[in-house]
């Protein structure tokens, strides 16, 4: 077990040390779709392959035959809302090529402290200040005490939280193509979904190295491989924490898949073990609150009780028995 962790935690170090070749492809294989209700699978292939309206018949026969659960006595106009499917390993999805990447804006910083970089797919990186652009294929990085917020085209916010790597894969909000595909390497995340989501045929896909998130308006905090705490957070072990904190998230990968509501949480140690709903230590995905210790209040010194007024009582009585 530790030994695959410690191989694990070595490819994705080297990933990021590593920055993309000038013309890479990105491999964003969708591998897992949630069934929303009234969605058809006639607009999943439409959104998946815009392109090949030739194969749509032949794609669509593919799916079914892949995933008869999400299918109503294999009817591919009668799809099971709430199903999850699996498209087949030979179905893939290629990105737009890297060499367009730099003109594509996807979003840009609102605010940022410590080390922030961008590195694009020339190998060229650039510092992330307040205002600052971000593009299709930018991996950001974040240092010891970085951090940064962006705003997505989608109006999406993220924040990334310090020794994190993210990768924007995918990125497009136009009518015929809305889809949003992260890969966050290591660290930690909070996000706030925007446009991208809401609709059904829509593709929303975050992807760490143990399993991948999928969300539909939502708001949730998610942390992978990010063994040192930050922020107010403890150190951890391996693996991803995820917590919803508004709408559903499916998580899932190669071995099974949960799907959370609000104030649920999740685990997943490696990339073959299913998710796991169990709620981490306090101080994983959110900063422990360290109450403040008061200062004692030091004793006030009792006063002794004047005798002076005593000796103005025994003057008005006495004055009393003379009159």
């Amino acid at each position: 077990m530790q030994l695959v962790k410690n191989l694990l935690l070595i490819s994705v170090f080297f990933f990021s040390s590593n920055v993309m070749p000038a013309e890479p492809n990105f491999d964003t294989d969708i591998r897992y779709l949630h069934v929303q209700k009234g969605q058809t699978l006639h607009n999943i292939v439409k959104r998946l392959y815009p392109h090949r309206v030739k194969d749509w018949p032949e794609l669509s026969q593919a799916i079914v035959k892949h995933n008869p659960q999400a299918f109503i006595n294999g009817d591919a106009t009668r799809m099971i809302a709430g199903a999850r499917i699996e498209l087949p390993q030979k179905m893939i999805i290629r990105a737009v090529p890297a060499t367009t990447a730099k003109s594509q804006k996807v979003g840009f910083v609102i605010e940022s402290e410590g080390n922030v970089v961008a590195v694009d797919s020339r190998k060229v990186s650039r510092k992330l200040s307040g205002g600052a652009a971000v593009y299709l294929g930018d991996k950001v990085i974040t240092g010891e005490k970085g951090y940064v917020r962006l705003k997505m085209i989608d109006d999406a916010v993220l924040d990334l939280r310090c020794y994190s790597i993210m990768v924007i894969e995918e990125y497009a909000i136009d009518t015929k193509n809305r889809r949003s595909i992260l890969n966050l390497l290591k660290g930690s995340l909070r996000q706030v979904t925007g446009e991208i989501g809401k609709l059904t045929e829509d593709i929303y896909e975050l992807r760490t190295p143990v399993a991948n998130v999928g969300v539909r308006g939502t708001e949730y905090a998610l942390r992978v491989f990010q063994s040192k705490g930050c922020g107010g957070t403890l150190d951890a072990d391996d693996g991803m924490y995820l917590e919803v904190i508004k709408g559903l998230v499916d998580v899932h990968n190669s071995a099974g898949h949960e799907l959370l509501s609000k104030g649920e949480t999740a685990y997943v140690p490696l990339p073959k073990t299913a998710p796991q709903k169990v709620a981490p230590k306090p101080g994983i995905l959110t900063p422990v609150k360290v109450e403040p210790v008061m200062a004692p209040v030091p004793a006030q010194p009792v006063e002794e009780e004047s005798s002076s007024g005593w000796w103005w009582l025994l003057g008005v009585v006495a004055i009393v028995l003379l009159i």
